[in-house]
This record gives C-alpha cells, structure tokens and sequence, in this order.
C-alpha cells in the first residue's frame, strides 16, 4: 500500500480557514503567528477578489461585444433585481437614514474592497473620495488598454452617466446604484463619479437630504428628479 503524502496535521489546516488559523494563534498566545496567518488570510483574499473582479469585467466584456452596450444593462439590470434589491431590502429606506449612517455603509464597503477613502463635508452633502479597489483598479493597471482590452462602453446613456466613455466595470455604479433605486421609488445611493483616466479616484456625493440633490444629478441617468413636496 502506498505511503499516505498527506499527514493529519496538513489535511486539519486544509480544512481550517486561514483566518481560522490566526484566531486559534492569538488565543494561544502565538501573536507572531496569528499576524502572519492574518497576513497569509488577506493575501488570500486580495487573489480571489481579483480574479473575480477580472472574471466579471471578461463576461460583461464578452456580453457588450456579442450583443451591444444595451445587453449589458439588461445583464445588470438583472442582477439589480435578483440581487442587489433583495440585499438592500432591510426595512428602512435608504433615503431616511443620516447621511453619516449611508456614508458610513459606503466607506465600509468599499474599504472592505480594498479601497482607500478620504472624507469631508460641506453643508449639503458628505463627499466619499475612494481609491477604488476594484473598477478603478482595473483602470490604473491598465486593463481598458492593449492586446485583450476589457470593453469600454461609448455610446451616451444612463448607464455611462451620459459620458463618451465608461468602462464597462463601473457600468454597475451607474445601473444599480442610481438608476435602479430611482426606478424602485427612491432616490440615487450616491451620486457617483467614477475616474475618467488611472489615478483619478472615484467620488461620492452623498447629501444630507436626498430630496436636495441635484435634478442634474437625475439627467445624466436619464431620470427625472421626483416631484417636490408641496
């Protein structure tokens, strides 16, 4: 019978989480341990969102160039309504809460993306700067560029943000952050500006009373503000 390569200690860790790992470490007492098991979880982590970042951005890409920019809408627009509704449905309106708690939620997931934030705030609004750490990570590392270029959509719409240009990642900014959550009786999660070129961050307006923003805000998604209240 052959010699077993694998030891019960190598298949226990093949079944433990990393992170896991660094739990049981710090209870321990093996600090040193568990930060670099911690390390090792992160590294993990930061592969995997990347390779489904790409995995996305390679099927949305392959749907804008076999059916047209419209196709990719719809295929996001699906998502909004099987997904992304159902996961916002929490039994408060987004427009009600404090702009401190949206942005908080904002901030939270896009750091939790690998994103980086700076924040300030003026009298209507708090303005979420983000070095993305998805969309605009495939921008700076030049992936809407050269040989096998992911799509960028051209043609001027609601789901480009009336833009020339948008690459086809961020086209879910557009569709199911703001012009579904119009269409669903409320109003934009944030007013999105996605970079236009590497290095640029990505900025989000978020006011502090949603009936304030902007009617421009709604046309560059092809939406008409709601009506004010009497």
């Amino acid at each position: 019978m052959p010699a077993r390569e694998l030891k019960d200690a190598d298949v226990e860790r093949m079944r433990q989480p990393l992170w896991e790992q660094a739990r049981a470490a710090f209870v321990a007492g093996r600090t040193h341990d568990g930060s670099e098991l911690l390390d090792q979880a992160v590294a993990q982590w930061r592969s995997l969102q990347d390779y489904s970042i790409n995995w996305i951005t390679s099927l949305l890409t392959f749907v804008g160039e076999e059916l047209g920019e419209e196709a990719v809408e719809r295929a996001l627009r699906k998502t909004g309504e099987e997904f992304v509704r159902p996961r916002r449905d929490t039994g408060t309106d987004w427009d009600t809460l404090p702009a401190a708690a949206r942005a908080k939620v904002i901030a939270r997931a896009m750091v939790a993306n690998f994103g980086a934030v700076d924040v300030d705030e003026d009298d209507e609004k708090i303005v979420l700067s983000f070095r993305c750490g998805s969309g605009g990570r495939l921008i700076d590392d030049g992936r809407y560029q050269g040989e096998h270029a992911y799509l960028t959509l051209r043609e001027r719409s609601g789901r480009t943000f009336m833009r020339d240009e948008l690459p086809v990642y961020c086209a879910h900014c557009s569709v199911n952050n703001e012009m579904q959550p119009v269409e669903w009786g409320g109003a934009p999660t944030s007013i999105e500006h996605p970079p236009e070129r590497a290095g640029e961050r990505c900025v989000h307006h978020v006011y502090k009373d949603a009936g304030a923003i902007p009617d421009t805000a709604y046309s560059r998604i092809g939406k008409r503000p709601p009506p004010s209240s009497p």
